[in-house]
């Protein structure tokens, strides 16, 4: 049986937190627990095999294509990269933004750095170095940042299974500001912007959160 130290109750479950408090429950539940819960319906449209084998099909054949005229065509641009990468880009944001069953926190932090790594590809093929390190990355850090906070306080879900990805996002928003350093961006605003931000939000976890992320590192790294 598990223990919640606040609401001084036992429970026979399976999950870690108190269905009353949110706390993170103690103990463990019973060695023959079965938990029943109502049969899983899933909401996706089946789509049969053969149909996904000719779309990949299609798909990697326009790929393949794109790259040969691109290359009998050579004259110093690698136009094909930026049609390329958006196809990528849209089977990955089809398969793990759509049909992905994994928490809304850890989609908004994938898919923007699969998107920042796509613009920077953009910007390299076009030719025009530059606007997606100093303007695109610190942008979309920022993005992802508010969207998941926004998500956690609009929807009051439990903000426990957040906080990873925003101390996640919050570390990586001092890429910009080592690039500043290196001289790859050369605009600092948009980076400096970034990186407050993160820091704010941290800082604001770290002051009204402390419990909540030891107890989530703890649960992460079975500390």
């Amino acid at each position: 049986m598990k223990y919640c130290d606040k609401c001084k109750i036992t429970i026979d479950t399976f999950n870690s937190y108190c269905p009353l408090c949110q706390q993170v429950l103690e103990g463990e539940p019973s060695p023959d627990l079965i938990e029943k819960y109502p049969e899983y319906v899933s909401a996706n449209r089946k789509i049969y095999p053969i149909t996904k084998k000719i779309i990949m099909f299609v798909t990697i054949v326009s790929m393949i294509i794109l790259l040969i005229i691109n290359l009998a065509s050579y004259n110093g641009n690698l136009w094909s990269l930026i049609p390329i990468g958006s196809i990528f880009f849209f089977w990955i944001l089809i398969s793990v933004g759509i049909f992905s069953r994994q928490n809304i926190a850890f989609r908004f932090v994938f898919l923007t750095f699969l998107l920042i790594g796509l613009l920077i590809l953009i910007d390299e093929a076009s030719l025009q170095i530059g606007w997606s390190y100093n303007y695109l990355m610190p942008i979309l850090l920022s993005v992802c940042n508010l969207a998941i906070s926004g998500i956690i306080l609009i929807k009051r879900i439990d903000y426990r299974d957040y906080i990873l990805y925003l101390l996640t996002i919050a570390i990586l928003s001092l890429v910009p500001i080592i690039l500043v350093f290196t001289g790859i961006i050369t605009i600092v605003w948009p980076a400096i912007t970034a990186f407050a931000l993160a820091i704010f939000i941290l800082l604001f976890i770290i002051f009204f959160f402390p419990k909540s992320i030891k107890d989530e590192i703890k649960k992460r790294f079975h500390a």
